[in-house]
């Protein structure tokens, strides 16, 4: 179906992993301190936060996927059913991720509630600091490479004329 695999793509996906995990990791250790767990050190913290993601990255794309084959224009990339899929599945994550950290832990499911719950809040913050990054950058970018606007001599005809003008001819 899809045989656009370039290099770049490959490389680009394996870097967007790469961060997911590294961050993803640092952002459940602020988690874990901000519900009173004890301490653990980043490479104690990656095998629990990569459990939980293995498990539950899976279950968003399965839940994207299935409601994307229910959306009434198929070609949308964010319609009513895929926007309904993406709440469940951020409820799904955060109830799945909770046990698997209640259990990885050793602690109550109210604190592995508290650990992905405050993940999950973490990673939206994190996303949107991001996104308001970018899109300054973006804006910055438009500004500088936009030509200078063209200003009007008096001597050429207001613009309403110059349209009369071609209408009559």
């Amino acid at each position: 179906m899809f045989a656009v695999v370039t290099p770049t793509l490959v490389v680009a996906g394996l870097a967007g992993v790469l961060v997911l995990f590294g961050v993803g990791t640092l952002l459940f250790q602020a988690g874990c301190a901000l519900a009173d767990l004890p301490v653990r050190g980043y490479f104690r913290s990656l095998p629990v936060y990569s459990a939980a993601a293995v498990v539950c990255l899976p279950l968003i794309g399965v839940l994207l996927w299935f409601a994307g084959r229910y959306e009434s224009d198929p070609n949308t990339s964010f319609g009513s059913m895929r926007i309904a899929a993406l709440i469940v599945s951020l409820l799904l994550t955060w109830l799945v991720s909770s046990g698997i950290y209640a259990l990885l832990l050793a602690a109550s499911l109210r604190k592995g509630l508290m650990v992905a719950g405050i993940e999950l809040l973490l990673m939206a913050l994190l996303a949107a600091l991001v996104s308001a990054v970018v899109l300054v950058v973006l804006a910055l970018i438009q500004i500088i490479t936009s030509p200078p606007p063209i200003k009007a001599t008096r001597t050429s005809p207001p613009l309403a004329a110059s349209v009369a003008q071609a209408v009559r001819s």
